[in-house]
């Protein structure tokens, strides 16, 4: 039985490592995005019952790049990456 390298599922120029084209990308940055949007909306909305949405957009853009960062520099693919590659 080949192993998982011999089969060629990764790209041959960075072994171990998955590639992401820009597409791909923004997919991420909005998965992560709504992700966060929606935990912090509810914990802004419900705790702290004050005006403080400007708040929940600067912290869901801030959460949605760090998260799509870490991702891309680990290299590899996950689930979340299968629901990005099936789309809408």
């Amino acid at each position: 039985m080949a192993s998982h390298h011999e089969r060629g599922h990764h790209h041959p120029a960075a072994p171990g490592r998955a590639r992401f084209g820009p597409v791909h990308i923004a997919g991420l940055f909005v998965f992560y995005a709504v992700l966060a949007f929606c935990v912090l909306a509810f914990t802004f909305f419900f705790v702290f019952t004050g005006g403080e949405f400007r708040l929940v957009i600067v912290l869901t853009l801030a959460f949605g790049v760090v998260a799509t960062i870490v991702h891309v520099r680990a290299g590899r693919r996950s689930r979340v990456d299968r629901l990005i590659d099936k789309g809408p």
